[in-house]
């Protein structure tokens, strides 16, 4: 089996620093190295067929490429999938840009110094804050509202934009949302105030009679064929909190911090 070489081995031959090779790996123009080095750098790592791996990438840029995500304790098998469909789109974006998604524990909340970034889904106010006074780095609240908006980006459901799909469909306020009960509170004041008729839904014998809409795929076996599923796509949902991931780490002012997809 041929030999797997290291960013150290790159450095040994070049006779260089290894930041001095993560530097040219990543093209680093803020660094003062020659161009005969980052030629010589270049000619061994095609040489030795090098693959650069995420911690000379970080060594570069001072990151770790990772993010971690809170997720609240839930009994529900219905809350449970919804969480899975979130965490595994979530993840999937920010593989598409180069990071790594860690699920922490819940029940042990300490300072975090090993991530980028920490994301929190469908929490409490209370354990968002928790989370929030124990950390030093950017904090994403993804379906929470905080009386904050300034301080932490949030990224949350356009409820007003569902019912006027819902309403275009079978008529204003013709209708019960459906939907799982979230955990924060500002959440679910928002869905009642935006609907007329909800209902949160946590075991079958929650299902209303009548015009029924969601947009939450976990519960769609729940309810009536012919109920209306609103368009929510959890793609370009994550790529908006990639997107607030990287302004708070880039700490950019003077930018929106509340968003609705």
């Amino acid at each position: 089996m041929s030999k797997k070489y290291t960013i150290r081995d790159i450095a040994r031959q070049a006779g260089v620093s290894v930041a001095t090779v993560s530097y040219v790996i990543n093209n680093r123009d803020d660094q003062r190295i020659s161009e005969e080095t980052k030629k010589k750098v270049r000619q061994i790592i095609n040489l030795y067929d090098y693959k650069p791996n995420s911690s000379a990438k970080s060594l570069a840029t001072n990151k770790t490429y990772t993010a971690a995500l809170y997720l609240s304790r839930e009994n529900s098998l219905y809350k449970r999938s919804e969480q899975l469909h979130v965490a595994e789109t979530l993840s999937a974006v920010l593989k598409q840009h180069g990071y790594h998604l860690l699920l922490q524990d819940v029940t042990d909340i300490n300072q975090i110094d090993y991530t980028d970034a920490i994301l929190c889904y469908d929490t409490t106010t209370e354990l968002f804050c928790e989370i929030g006074d124990k950390n030093l780095i950017p904090l994403i609240a993804i379906d929470i509202l905080v009386d904050a908006p300034q301080l932490f980006f949030q990224v949350c459901t356009d409820y007003r934009k569902h019912k006027e799909q819902a309403d275009a469909h079978f008529g204003t306020d013709n209708y019960c949302y459906c939907c799982l009960t979230p955990n924060n509170a500002a959440i679910k004041d928002l869905i009642r105030d935006t609907f007329r008729s909800v209902s949160f839904i946590d075991s079958p014998q929650d299902i209303p009679s009548g015009n029924i809409v969601y947009s939450q795929s976990s519960i769609r076996t729940l309810l009536p064929a012919e109920s209306l599923c609103l368009s929510c796509d959890a793609h370009a949902k994550m790529e908006q909190v990639f997107d607030c991931m990287e302004l708070a780490m880039s700490r950019v002012p003077d930018c929106t911090h509340l968003r609705f997809l």
